[in-house]
This record gives structure tokens, C-alpha cells and sequence, in this order.
């Protein structure tokens, strides 16, 4: 008697096995997705001025917390979020949106002396750079949005210049890379925005 019960249960975990093992081949791998900086050949219409490239210190920058997620995030309405599991940043948004901004300005600003808050502290710069994000997402099927409010301040570390930024870009499809495209073209919109604030503050 105990060897049946022994070989029953023996032959339950082994079909326990080929079902887990069969859910697990048939799931949906997931996918994971970048924001781009600028490429490095790219003319971007501006150039280094006769007086030497301006240093800037950019940060802190800060993102809203429904967005600390690996899911990409998409609304569905005024209310609703809409996380899909198998769509992933690949690295955490704040960090890629950080690190593109830093490129993007330095190529633009076509200057070496960018530098993240979190590494150079309060290091002294020509300018320092703060964002506070509050938008960066994809209304359901429609644009991609990002909201932001950026100061600027000088070596004395007074707010010489206060914005609020609202860009838009159309998606071109419900595919997510396409999605991803739309937010990548919001965030070179706002580089190319400061860039240009900064040319105007250091001729």
C-alpha cells in the first residue's frame, strides 16, 4: 500500500512538472525598450561660442512616482493607468531620462562640461539645471506628453530663468517602439528648449 501511494504521488509531481514546464515555454517573453540620445552626427544647427562653452550642472531631476516602475505606462482615460507586464524599460526611466538629457545638452551646447548633480554635487558651473517632471507618458491611443518645470540659475546660485514646458508628439502606431519614439521626440524637443535658453544666457 505504501509503495502505490508512494509511485501515485511520484507520477502526480511528474505531470505537476510537465505543466509548469509547458506554461513556462508558452509565456510571452517580455521586451524592453531605451530612450535615445541625439547621434553624435546629427548637425544641430548650433555651435560653440567665441567666448568658450558654457559649463552646466543638470539636476536633481525628478520624475513622478507613477512612472518608478518598470512597465511602461500608458493612460486609458482622465484616471487610469495602463501597465503592460510584458513592456519594460531597461533600465530604470529616471536614470535614462537623466542620461539622455546630459548627452543631448552637451552635444548641443557642443561642450564637454555637463555634469549629472548626483556626481559633482554642488559643484561650481556657469549654469545649473533643475527639472521636476510631472508628465511623461501616452494618452490611449493618442499623443505622447511631457510636462515639465525647469529653473535655471547662475554661478551664485540664483534663479535666473523659471519655465514651464508642455511637449506633444503623435504616435505613429499602437506598437510599442513607436510609443517609445513618440516620448524620445518630446525629450530632444525639451534638451533642444534648454539648449537654446542657454545660448541665450551665455552668447
Amino acid at each position: 500500500m505504501t509503495n502505490r501511494m508512494a509511485y501515485f504521488g511520484s507520477m502526480i509531481l511528474v505531470v505537476c512538472v510537465i505543466f509548469l514546464n509547458g506554461c513556462a515555454g508558452s509565456s510571452k517573453p517580455s521586451e524592453f525598450y531605451l530612450l535615445r540620445s541625439l547621434p553624435a552626427s546629427q548637425d544641430t544647427g548650433m555651435t560653440a561660442s567665441e567666448t568658450g562653452s558654457p559649463s552646466i550642472l543638470i539636476g536633481p531631476v525628478t520624475l513622478p512616482a507613477y512612472l518608478d516602475r518598470n512597465q511602461i505606462v500608458s493612460l486609458a482615460g482622465d484616471h487610469k493607468l495602463v501597465l503592460n507586464e510584458f513592456t519594460r524599460w531597461a533600465e530604470p526611466l529616471q536614470d535614462n531620462f537623466y542620461r539622455v538629457l546630459v548627452e543631448n545638452l552637451s552635444l548641443l551646447l557642443n561642450t564637454p562640461q555637463v555634469y549629472a548633480f548626483e556626481n559633482r554635487g554642488s559643484t561650481q558651473a556657469d549654469f545649473q539645471i533643475v527639472v521636476d517632471v510631472t508628465r511623461f507618458d501616452t494618452a490611449a491611443g493618442g499623443d505622447a506628453y511631457l510636462t515639465a518645470f525647469w529653473s535655471v540659475a547662475g554661478k551664485e546660485g540664483s534663479v535666473i530663468m523659471q519655465r514651464k514646458s508642455v511637449f506633444h508628439a503623435a504616435v505613429s502606431s499602437t506598437g510599442t517602439a513607436d510609443v517609445v519614439d513618440a516620448q524620445n521626440r518630446t525629450l530632444t524637443e525639451f534638451s533642444r528648449e534648454i539648449a537654446s535658453a542657454i545660448q541665450s544666457l551665455h552668447p
